[in-house]
């Protein structure tokens, strides 16, 4: 198994060792420092809500990349098709073609990449809206304990 560096986020090729977590021999101290603090929930809730302030225009950029890649993928098909009906092609034969044209596998390439991109685009941002309300429950307890 690859380590991930916390601060890069850079994998590295180092193998790592999955250890046991031995909760009952802990106390109650080790326990707590499990857990994060009050002031790690709130900036993680900081940082989230950055993010997902962002995520609206970069749904959009995404959508656009795709709408841009969808257009190209139905120009290179036309191209292609009218080329392969220039040099003789039957209207069957040049619609067969087309698919296995190089530009157009590019075309469809890039389409189905900008489409992966959203939707992980979208995964993320619901991602997103789960962590803020998990943060916000941990908030809501941490300020229930202290009375705050």
């Amino acid at each position: 198994m690859s380590a991930v560096d916390p601060r890069t986020g850079e994998i590295s090729e180092e193998e790592t060792a999955l250890v046991p977590l031995n909760i009952s021999g802990l106390n109650e101290d080790e326990i707590l420092q499990l857990l994060p603090t009050p002031r790690q929930v709130a900036g993680a809730m900081l940082i989230a809500r950055e993010r997902l302030a962002k995520a609206p225009a970069a749904l959009d950029t995404l959508s656009g990349e795709l709408k841009k890649a969808k257009r190209d993928l139905i120009v290179a098909r036309a191209l292609a098709f009218s080329r392969y009906r220039s040099e003789g092609w039957s209207l069957g034969d040049a619609r067969a073609l087309v698919d296995s044209d190089e530009k157009v596998s590019a075309a469809r390439e890039a389409a189905d990449d900008a489409e992966l991109r959203l939707e992980y685009g979208r995964e993320l941002r619901k991602t997103l809206d789960k962590d803020i309300d998990l943060l916000r429950s941990l908030n809501a307890n941490y300020r229930a304990e202290h009375g705050s």
